[in-house]
């Protein structure tokens, strides 16, 4: 596992820092740019919405959405193991497709641990903080309660077109860039620095859960943070954690299409599902299963 780029040579923890950096670069100068495009088309008025606050422009909101992605993520992801190795697809470990039989057991496993993931959920809303940080745990829920309501908006569509935006918005492009920075590039580099792949692991899911600072979903996304690793150390592929994290992103849209068109579910059954202690623990037994049966990509070390 060793890094051949130009920079490939610094320490883990310069590493991290230039990460870092070029998260924060490439989100201001692809937001900037993208704003510029949009002009054309949305007119000078779009800097008076962006500076008053929240914009009350749906489409506006959505197309922010996929520039903070796309410069927080994918391009510095990309930018990030270029510097690193001079071939970012082979240090991110994604130089092969895996076969669709292959998606398969990733595919299962995102399916097997939802009992958990909803578990870990419920007792995660009921955790508060010590009374004199009660300023604290009130703006935490008030920004994650508009965050809630925001997603609402989001998700509450008619139309192909609109839930192919979605599904571009809220499953690819995070499942892209959100992978390639936490396993592809965090994850190897705590790697690199402790030589313990379950402590990578630990770290990279810690981080991936904190940076969507949501207190109250913190422990179900760290979960998942945990499975999405686990299925790169075992893989030694990108594009299996990558799809399996489209796969749980676009089950939420699929379904929340389907109960705000038809009259089949209720947008309830996403949050409002109740698990017994059977169900969980089959969850998990399931869950360890589908990973031993797992088969490795690629037998040379990772």
């Amino acid at each position: 596992m060793v890094d051949r780029g130009m920079l490939g040579g610094l320490h883990p923890f310069m590493k991290l820092l230039l990460l870092a950096l070029l998260m924060l670069a490439s989100m201001l100068v692809v937001v900037f740019i993208g704003i510029l495009a949009a002009l054309p088309f949305a007119g000078p008025g779009v800097f008076e919405q962006l500076t008053g606050g929240a914009p009350d422009n749906l489409n506006l909101l959505r197309y922010l959405q996929i520039l903070s992605h796309l410069g927080l993520f994918v391009v510095p992801g990309l930018a990030f193991a270029f510097l690193m190795d001079g071939k970012p697809l082979d240090y991110l470990q994604g130089q092969r497709i895996p076969s669709a039989l292959n998606f398969l057991i990733p595919a299962l496993i995102m399916m097997a641990v939802v009992p958990v993931v909803h578990a870990l959920m419920q007792f995660n809303q009921q955790l508060s903080l010590p009374e004199a940080m009660s300023g604290l745990e009130q703006w935490m829920r008030q920004t994650e309660d508009a965050a809630e309501v925001m997603m609402e908006r989001f998700l509450n569509i008619s139309g192909t077109r609109a839930l192919l935006f979605n599904l571009l918005m809220i499953a690819v492009l995070p499942a892209i860039g959100e992978e390639f920075i936490f396993r592809g590039a965090v994850q190897r580099i705590f790697r690199q620095w402790t030589g313990n792949v379950h402590l990578a692991v630990f770290i990279a899911a810690f981080m991936f859960s904190a940076m969507h600072l949501q207190f109250y979903g913190f422990l179900p996304r760290l979960l998942l943070g945990l499975v999405l690793g686990y299925m790169f150390v075992m893989s030694k592929n990108i594009w299996v954690p990558v799809f399996a994290h489209f796969f749980n992103n676009a089950a939420a849209v699929i379904v929340y299409y389907i109960a705000y068109n038809t009259d089949v579910i209720s947008p309830e059954v996403m949050t409002g599902s109740r698990f017994s202690f059977l169900m969980i623990a089959l969850s998990v037994v399931v869950t360890s299963f589908l990973f031993f049966s797992m088969k490795r990509f690629d037998k040379k070390p990772g």
